[in-house]
């Protein structure tokens, strides 16, 4: 019971502390039981046969390769809170022009689904994935490999925003084990801008863009990252007082159509400022490429009831389910200036994945191999598009819960791979 995380994160003695803040959900269970509940995060069990010597052998087939001269585009990530395409699933009475903006971006982007760990909650599990390359997290407590070290000794400037609470998901220390040089929160910098619990996309991207212009003066490429919090759940059920029903129908209950419409109306405003940033860079003589994808699918209801309402199939035993249940987006778009150095327009269907495979289907786009781990990831990425915590796989395009035996080996490489990368610190900043 002591080890069990459900049961932890169950109880909650004090109503005022907050159970997603570590320190405070510390409190709130005294101190024995949190002592012996922590033994969980300090030790990470290997994969059966892990030889951290046959791991380093594999890697060093591969060298880390630096980004070409001349090729050093800026990125900026948008990790979009809950933002999912419910137009997709064919829901009667909706109004599927909620995501003409949306779509009008897809049309000139490289598209595809990214399957990720979690469903409702999670945030920083799809977050996490992408920055590091990792198909499952680990507990941050000091400097962990990640895509940003690379990117620092490339000579980038990493740093982000995201405009709540430091703590959140203890934020404020990992993000520095993570790479960043720098990182934006509400406390003492967002909450300035706004009195808004969940500051809002025309608030964060000016300020995204702000500091993207700033740091030309430095001469060097820039990557941010960054986390909006505006669309973030739950959806208020009770009421909607916007000019606009995107959800409608007899066939739903009012609850059910309050947090829709709350719901769209929030991520179809994120929309319009998300394209107001990108005419921003649409015009910018700088090279930038922009990433964005959502981290899972909103809450709607408990137990998902809203959806079963839509008749939406969120089966994780069906493969339809599965995907319904587990999928978000990604694109990724080049503005004039960018698209002139690559010399190829960045548009397309790309394939299904991962979060740990998409940094590297950007560097791909970018003509950039990358470092070592990612080029022996982006080969396995060919025959795992997907790996999941939830034990589903599509291997050699096939979905699947068990590993084929002729994949086996292969895939025990992936995870030792995926060991050693998580434990073994390989960069000198």
């Amino acid at each position: 019971m002591y080890l069990d995380t459900d049961t932890y994160n169950a109880v909650e003695n004090y109503d005022l502390l907050n159970r997603w803040n570590p320190s405070q959900n510390y409190i709130a269970h005294g101190f024995v039981y949190p002592f012996f509940h922590s033994i969980t995060g300090l030790i990470e069990t290997p994969p059966s046969g892990y030889d951290p010597a046959k791991a380093a052998a594999l890697l060093s087939s591969y060298e880390d390769a630096d980004i070409p001269a001349g090729r050093q585009i800026n990125i900026i990530a948008v990790m979009r809170e809950a933002y999912v395409d419910f137009s997709r699933y064919g829901v009667e009475g909706l109004d599927a022009s909620s995501y003409e903006l949306y779509h009008q971006l897809e049309a000139e982007s490289y598209t595809g689904d990214l399957v990720t760990n979690i469903f409702g909650g999670g945030t920083v599990d799809t977050e996490r994935c992408f920055l590091t390359g990792n198909y499952r997290l680990k507990k941050f407590r000091s400097n962990t490999n990640s895509y940003l070290w690379y990117l620092r000794e490339q000579d980038y400037t990493v740093e982000g925003s995201h405009p709540y609470y430091q703590w959140f998901y203890n934020r404020q220390n990992v993000n520095g084990y993570l790479g960043f040089e720098r990182y934006r929160f509400l406390e003492g910098d967002y909450e300035h801008f706004t009195s808004a619990a969940l500051p809002e996309d025309s608030i964060l991207y000016p300020e995204v863009y702000a500091d993207f212009g700033a740091n030309k003066a430095s001469g060097k490429p820039y990557f941010s990252f960054v986390v909006n919090v505006q669309s973030h759940g739950p959806y208020n059920t009770d009421s909607y007082s916007g000019a606009t029903a995107f959800l409608t129908g007899d066939a739903y209950s009012d609850t059910c159509k309050n947090a829709m419409n709350n719901y769209i109306s929030a991520i179809h405003d994120s929309d319009l400022q998300l394209m107001k940033f990108i005419d921003k860079l649409r015009a910018d003589p700088a090279p930038v490429v922009l990433v964005t994808f959502g981290d899972h699918l909103p809450w709607m209801g408990d137990n998902a009831a809203f959806y079963d309402d839509m008749g939406i199939d969120l089966d994780p035993g069906t493969d339809t389910g599965f995907f319904n249940h587990y999928s978000t987006r990604y694109l990724i778009w080049a503005n004039p200036a960018a698209v002139k150095i690559l010399d190829h327009r960045v548009t397309g269907s790309g394939p299904r994945i991962s979060p740990c495979y998409l940094m590297g289907l950007l560097f791909q786009q970018l003509g950039w191999e990358g470092p070592a781990y990612m080029q022996m990831l982006d080969e396995l990425m060919e025959i795992f598009p997907v790996v999941s915590t939830t034990g589903y796989y599509v291997v050699d395009g096939v979905p699947t819960s068990t590993i084929p035996s002729e994949r086996i080996e292969l895939f025990q490489n992936f995870l030792f791979l995926q060991q050693y990368w998580r434990n073994e610190w390989l960069y000198s900043k």
